[in-house]
């Protein structure tokens, strides 16, 4: 049986944020966390998976205890165990540090087969995290992916990339990047939504993963904050005069002109 670990983070409700007007930082105290969007669809990846033929998933994410809600989503939706890095001495990690935090804690949890994560976070959005597991764990990893299906120790994996199509064929283990537009999620039961209070999540801290206080947290981040601040968007409207061919001529033109269209 393929044994498969997903990687997910609990964000803010970004639709439902409150900044801090002097820092320009997310009040987290009162802002809902939700599973991050991309990281659902990684969930996704993984549960079909287990329903085309036979998997055992584990749900993995680093944060605070609040996380631990995000585990237990993941659990209703289908997932077998859960695992959460949680340490102060994490806090404050940027990508690469929690790279580091994520490769040690996957190592403690055993061998798997595929490693899935989601492309981007959106409280952060560098996409970076994917790219240093793979390195990390000297993993191969595969992106924009259309279809796949597994094969005995190999996925054979249709990508769509642009204008671009490529079928590959690549050797267990993997590492999946898995974006918004690349399945659809299913939605859990309710049954199991109650079910997942119960859940058993196991906690590791940074004495179970090894390494030492410079390598997590703030000590361990190369990134610089400089700077934050809040913006907002501004719509204008505008009119389109003539007839139907005209004002559909003037619609393609202004589409173009904005690169929404390019042909």
């Amino acid at each position: 049986m393929l044994s498969i670990i997903v990687c997910i983070k609990q964000v803010p409700d970004a639709q439902r944020a409150v900044f801090d007007p002097k820092t320009g930082l997310i009040d987290r105290s009162t802002t809902a966390g939700i599973i991050n969007p991309d990281d659902l669809h990684a969930l996704e990846t993984a549960l079909s998976i287990k329903d085309a033929c036979g998997a055992r998933v584990t749900a993995l994410s680093m944060g605070p205890p609040p996380a631990e809600e995000a585990l237990r989503e993941a659990s209703a939706l289908g997932v077998d165990s859960c695992a959460l890095a949680c340490d102060e001495r994490f806090a404050g990690s940027d990508s690469l540090a929690t790279g580091r935090v994520l490769e040690r804690a996957i190592k403690k949890l055993g061998n798997f087969d595929l490693v899935i994560t989601g492309r981007e976070a959106i409280d952060g959005n560098t996409g970076h995290v994917g790219y240093q597991l793979s390195e990390l764990l000297g993993m191969p990893l595969v992106t924009r992916i259309h279809r796949f299906h597994i094969e005995g120790n190999h996925a054979i994996i249709e990508r769509l990339y642009g204008h671009e199509y490529q079928k590959i064929r690549a050797a267990l283990p993997l590492l999946f990047a898995v974006g918004r537009n690349d399945n659809r999620v299913r939605f859990p039961r309710l049954a199991d939504i109650g079910a997942c209070a119960g859940t058993d999540i196991t906690t590791l801290s940074m004495d179970d993963i090894g390494g030492t206080e410079d390598e997590y947290g703030a000590a361990g981040s190369p990134t610089v904050v400089v700077r934050t601040e809040p913006f907002g968007h501004r719509r204008t409207r505008e009119s389109l005069a003539g007839g139907t061919g005209e004002m559909a001529d003037a619609l393609i033109h202004r589409l173009k002109k904005h690169g929404i269209l390019r042909y």
